[in-house]
């Protein structure tokens, strides 16, 4: 098993920015309005969600930004991983392509928050004195509607950048230890998502909420695993160690 070294300072900002990333994720995900904690509503029905979000804009805009910064802290992480020292073999090449690829899917976040954020603003223009009403809530709901459809990419992609992740992090150690289980962990986690994305594709008589349920359950075992990969690098797993 390998040992924990002195910590590289790129190593150890990139394990805490991965662990406050999540953290922050995992706020913005409890605190949304119609979320599962204030005014829940069905994800899929659009003008109740913008409902929700316009009657706590201030919280929906907080919990958005949230996100984008959680998102930045991801990336922050991915890009010290192509620090790692070269290894030969497969592994550390898929570890780069799944940096990349993550990157896309995390900037494909970024917009949908973006959206979401403007979304939520037209909402608020819409109930100011005078305006007209229907007009911003028709604008806003085509706003939602389109950040649905960078979300269904974000869906299609963080599955395979999850599952090269975790490949080339696991071919990283040279024996099992906590660190490679977190990193097959995110394998295991892209993997059913795959699963779970063609499903909703292709078996459209299955409710997508449950389907939504599926995907979200997958992202809060992979932030885990994130919180686990962070934690080595932060107390300077050698493996996971940058080396200048």
């Amino acid at each position: 098993m390998a040992k924990a070294t002195g910590t590289h300072p790129a190593t150890r900002f990139g394990g805490l920015a991965l662990v406050v990333g999540v953290a922050l994720l995992f706020l913005a995900s409890l605190s949304f309005p119609g979320g599962v904690l204030l005014d829940p509503v069905d994800k899929t029905d659009f003008p109740a969600a913008l409902e929700s979000m316009a009657d706590n804009a201030s919280l929906a805009h907080l919990a958005s930004m949230l996100s984008i910064i959680g998102m930045f802290l991801y990336a922050y992480c991915a890009l010290t991983w192509l620090r790692l020292p070269r290894q030969t073999g497969l592994g550390d090449s898929l570890l780069r392509l799944g940096v990349f690829a993550s990157l896309f899917g995390w900037a494909l976040y970024t917009i949908a928050m973006g959206m979401r954020h403007f979304s939520v603003h037209l909402m608020q223009r819409g109930m100011q004195s005078g305006a007209d009403q229907a007009f911003f809530a028709d604008l806003a709901l085509s706003v939602y509607a389109s950040m649905g459809g960078i979300i269904i990419a974000l869906v299609a992609v963080y599955p395979v950048a999850s599952m090269l992740v975790g490949i080339g992090l696991a071919s990283r150690f040279g024996s099992m230890n906590k660190y490679k289980l977190a990193s097959y962990g995110l394998v295991l986690t892209g993997a059913l998502a795959v699963i779970n994305f063609l499903v909703l594709q292709h078996v459209p008589d299955i409710d997508p909420a449950v389907l939504l349920r599926n995907d979200n359950g997958l992202l809060a075992f992979g932030s885990l695993c994130f919180i686990i990969i962070g934690l080595g690098m932060y107390r300077g797993q050698s493996d996971l160690t940058s080396e200048d």
